[in-house]
């Protein structure tokens, strides 16, 4: 079963901790939480989003400086034999996040991907009003067109019943590339060095104070990245040939202002 809702309001908070932190991490959280049901694949599975952008790559480099107000248009699937595909708008101000998306056939997917047509309207008004915001989007940007496929495992763990709100995710394997954009073809180059993880909690209100405890423990602290972002700027470290996964990765913790990574990073 997958999750088919179609517009979220939360608080997103992201940090980068140490892949070997990440088994001891987990089974604290498993004392508090449980294994997302939508997650069928023991507890994980995958995502593969595409995101657009305009020619002159203004979405991204809005994302990467920091502002109180950015959004993003995104494709997502979650691969499998039966793929279902989305298309959403992620709007964050401040702290919150919400997103709202559509469901599309697999030739609506390609007809955008790779023919730059957009869907129709149905009659629907959640859709056929996603459907004005997508024009807008694409009009005050001066087209719109793919420009990152971002590929990752997710694990996800959710709040047990009767308690508030609570979403953990930790993706790995984290790949990118930015061209052939045949959405479940897996395959790229790495995003983030093998030795890091990024670390997602979504919240509606305050962080119950187990996690906020949890996270101290481990020495793990909050952090700002972007997915799309490191794309853009690990193909712009890719002109230093000489310039390692890791330290490119250094490099794009500072320009995050990640200034706690190498803290973020410890047991």
């Amino acid at each position: 079963m997958l999750n088919t809702k179609v517009s979220f309001c939360r608080i997103e908070n992201k940090y980068v901790i140490k892949s070997d932190v990440v088994p001891f991490f987990e089974e604290e959280l498993k004392k508090h939480m449980e294994v997302d049901p939508y997650a069928l694949n023991d507890g994980h599975y995958q995502v593969n989003t595409i995101y657009f952008d305009d020619a002159s790559d203004n979405v991204v480099a809005r994302s990467i400086s920091h502002p109180d107000y950015k959004e993003k248009l995104r494709l997502r699937s979650y691969g499998g034999t039966h793929p279902i595909f989305f298309i959403e708008f992620k709007n964050k101000f401040g702290d919150q996040v919400y997103k709202v998306r559509i469901i599309l056939s697999e030739e609506e997917y390609e007809n955008i991907v790779f023919h730059n047509v957009m869907p129709s309207k149905n009659g629907e008004y959640a859709h056929d009003r996603f459907i004005d915001l997508l024009d807008d989007f694409s009009n005050r940007h001066g087209g719109i067109t793919p420009k990152s496929l971002i590929q990752y495992e997710r694990s996800a763990l959710i709040n047990k019943p009767d308690d508030q709100y609570l979403r953990v995710t930790i993706d790995s394997n984290l790949i990118y590339r930015r061209d052939d954009f045949t959405i479940n073809k897996l395959g790229g180059k790495p995003l983030v060095p093998s030795s890091s993880r990024i670390l997602e909690v979504k919240i509606e209100r305050a962080l119950p104070l187990w996690l906020a405890h949890l996270l101290n423990q481990y020495g793990i602290y909050r952090d700002r990245f972007s997915k799309y972002g490191a794309s853009f700027i690990e193909t712009r470290e890719q002109s230093e040939p000489s310039l390692s996964l890791e330290a490119s990765f250094s490099s794009l913790a500072e320009s995050h202002g990640m200034g706690s990574y190498q803290n973020s990073t410890r047991k």
